[in-house]
């Protein structure tokens, strides 16, 4: 789809129809989606040899609390400045 900037400019700018292409996004703030992200992000890790990575959903009570609408999950794991823990089996 393209754009003019301007009434009666020659500058035409591309606008993208939709962003992100909502066909394949999930929705993680549910428990399903929020599951299927931790898999994805666990796996991230273990195939470059992070065994001890682990991600997994929690539900978010507080807003839940404030919201009141449905549950919210996010994902929780236990990477420590960003990166698994080393495990002293791990240490060379």
């Amino acid at each position: 789809m393209r754009h003019i900037a301007e009434q009666g400019s020659s500058a035409a700018v591309d606008v993208p129809e939709r962003v992100g292409g909502d066909k394949h996004r999930r929705d993680t703030l549910t428990r399903h989606g929020s599951a299927a992200l931790a898999r994805k992000l666990e796996k991230y890790w273990h195939d470059r040899g992070y065994f001890s990575a682990r991600f997994w959903p929690e539900l978010i009570s507080e807003r839940f609390d404030k919201i009141g609408t449905r549950e919210l999950y996010r994902v929780s794991c236990n990477l420590v400045n960003g990166f698994p823990p080393v495990h002293p089996d791990n240490i060379a």
